[in-house]
């Protein structure tokens, strides 16, 4: 092809034929540049089909990532509620006249102590982040992801709070208990009861585990609206992105 072109200007030149050997290399240069052109366009499809790949991979990833934090969400919110139906059963106990003292501290003592510490899955997002790869998603998306994490750090932030200051309570708690294993211990010392007189301490215990509890209702109460929130942020989400997919 080049050389029948070459012949064709060579031909154009020695015939003395200017005018129309320049319009012929006009014709040439645009010939050039049209393909040019088509070759930057099928690299620009190709490189746009590339990234479209990536993008539709990264869908995928995110959608599986908010699946599982739907599931945990589920399962922190039905754990939260079976610790409030506890605390709630034993609130109830006070609906029977005349409660003895020990029972009431017993089932105080009986109710869950235990709290959760939240966390979610951020695999894709940082991975995101961390390759500049976050540019690929669409804008509203994208935004739509950095409010859902920034929420969710606050949800773990505080309840990692919630739980240490859960614990400092219960610190005062054992204080006042000792050892856990020490009234089975002292069923044969009476001597070492009588000098201990842990009864001593029941009023104090029981005020500060009514404390504790109470304490742990109003945060796992505040954790419960933040959590269904997220459910409702991460449902919107994955809503966004189903739009996005092509297949």
């Amino acid at each position: 092809m080049i050389k029948f072109f070459r012949k064709i200007r060579q031909g154009l030149i020695s015939e003395s034929k200017f005018s129309k050997y320049l319009l012929y290399a006009i014709g040439e240069i645009v010939l050039v540049v049209i393909g040019i052109l088509i070759a930057l366009q099928l690299n620009l499809w190709s490189e746009n089909r590339k990234l479209d790949a990536e993008r539709q991979n990264y869908y995928h990833q995110l959608l599986d990532d908010l699946n599982k934090d739907k599931i945990y969400i589920e399962e922190t919110i039905a754990s939260l509620d079976s610790f409030r139906l506890g605390y709630n059963e034993y609130l109830k106990t006070y609906d029977e006249p005349n409660l003895k003292t020990n029972q009431a501290l017993a089932n105080l003592l009986n109710v869950e102590i235990n709290s959760l510490l939240i966390e979610f899955n951020y695999s894709t997002i940082e991975t995101l982040e961390n390759t500049g790869d976050i540019k690929l998603l669409a804008p509203h998306i994208r935004n739509k992801l950095a409010d859902l994490k920034r929420s969710q750090d606050l949800a773990m932030k505080i309840s990692f709070a919630n739980d240490n200051n859960k614990n400092v309570i219960l610190e005062q708690a054992s204080l006042l208990i000792g050892s856990t294993t020490l009234s089975e211990r002292l069923v044969n010392q009476p001597e070492i009861t009588e000098f201990i007189k842990p009864e001593y301490n029941n009023p104090k215990l029981f005020i500060v585990m009514e404390a504790m509890h109470e304490w742990k209702k109003g945060s796992e109460e505040r954790t419960l609206v933040m959590l269904h929130g997220l459910f409702k942020d991460n449902s919107e989400i994955q809503e966004l992105i189903i739009k996005e997919l092509k297949d």
